[in-house]
């Protein structure tokens, strides 16, 4: 009788108290994922600054550095290389979309999955003006097209492009996670002359034992 006396006590407490563990959760959820946001929104706001400062040196001094250099002096923040054999890109993928990183390699913003997590890992280069130079003829892509991700460990991930967009600058929804799995999602300027938008070309990974690729 007393055990069922605790228990109707319990089950009082846990019926008062509900709607106030439920508005809780709610409000830790409402936070989660406004700092969620705030994070991308961050991200994308020294992504375009690293865009912006790139156009200016593109106008006046263009680096030199190609990016089979770039792969031989690749350091320690190094994730791993980035191959689309269609246009003949090979590239080093460095942590963090900095000026200086952008010069030599393609990026990735920390604010998004790290590459070979399920989720969206967005990675950004520069559309060179010379040919054949970082993501300079990423507009070439078309849906279907394959790249892969080699990364430090040496894990390879196949990915097969299924979107490709022009958007806003400040568009966030291209760094949400669409809940496809493993997605890579690659953002240079357009067009190329005086670019005002950025081109997208998202790719989702690719399952090696589907139709024996």
């Amino acid at each position: 009788m007393k055990k069922i006396s605790i228990l109707l006590v319990l089950l009082g407490i846990l019926v008062v108290g509900f709607p106030f563990l439920r508005e809780t959760y709610y409000d830790w959820q409402q936070t989660r994922v406004m700092n969620e946001l705030e994070q991308l929104q961050n991200g994308l706001s020294k992504l375009n600054h690293s865009f912006e400062q790139g156009i200016q040196d593109a106008a006046s001094n263009e680096p030199t550095t190609n990016s089979t250099n770039a792969v031989q002096e690749a350091n320690s923040d190094t994730l791993g290389v980035l191959s689309i054999d269609k246009i003949d890109v090979r590239l080093p993928i460095l942590e963090g979309a900095t000026e200086d990183n952008m010069k030599v390699a393609a990026t990735h913003l920390v604010e998004t999955t790290r590459i070979g997590n399920k989720g969206n890992a967005a990675i950004a280069a520069h559309r060179a003006h010379k040919k054949g130079r970082l993501f300079n003829r990423l507009g070439e892509l078309q849906i279907g097209d394959t790249m892969k991700v080699t990364l430090a460990d040496q894990t390879i991930i196949q990915y097969r492009v299924d979107q490709i967009s022009v958007v806003e600058p400040n568009d966030l929804s291209v760094l949400e996670d669409p809940g496809l799995g493993q997605v890579l999602t690659l953002i240079t300027c357009d067009p190329l002359i005086n670019p005002t938008h950025r081109l997208i070309v998202r790719a989702i990974e690719v399952n090696p034992n589907v139709n024996g690729t």
